[in-house]
């Protein structure tokens, strides 16, 4: 069954706004979305469409979350659920804010895309750190 989403491209930092055909969950075609009212001039050598369904559909993407399950650089992982991954992380966010204050924790985030520069910056206020770091600093 073939659906279509809005999706925002992450090929360049225009971040257009493109509507990407699925085909049993997988990107098999994407397209400028014009009726978004958002950004989507696709660029000339049509980087984005061309990139994101490999991208999105590569058999060595990463797709759960991993915990390690030997030692450091033994390249041995476990899946976990994502539960007991934002609670391994949430757990390890108090202990460092708790033990050497919020200033100890950074947000470094890629190219900003969409409102997500907002939520980190909100998460860090939260927090209590100033550190929200991107590609700009």
């Amino acid at each position: 069954m073939k659906t279509k989403e809005g999706i925002f491209c992450f090929v360049c930092p225009s971040h257009c706004a493109l509507t990407a055909t699925f085909e049993d969950g997988r990107i098999v075609k994407v397209i400028a979305d014009s009726r978004s009212g958002l950004h989507c001039d696709i660029c000339d050598s049509a980087k984005g469409p061309n990139t994101i369904p490999e991208v999105h559909s590569h058999g060595k993407r990463l797709q759960f979350p991993m915990k390690r399950a030997g030692e450091r650089g033994r390249n041995l992982w476990s899946r976990i659920s994502w539960d007991e991954a934002l609670d391994t992380i949430a757990e390890k966010m108090k202990f460092y804010r708790d033990s050497f204050g919020p200033e100890s924790i950074a947000m470094v985030l890629g190219e900003p895309k969409s409102l997500d520069y907002a939520f980190a910056q909100r998460f860090a206020t939260y927090l209590g750190t100033p550190n929200v770091i991107t590609p700009g600093n």
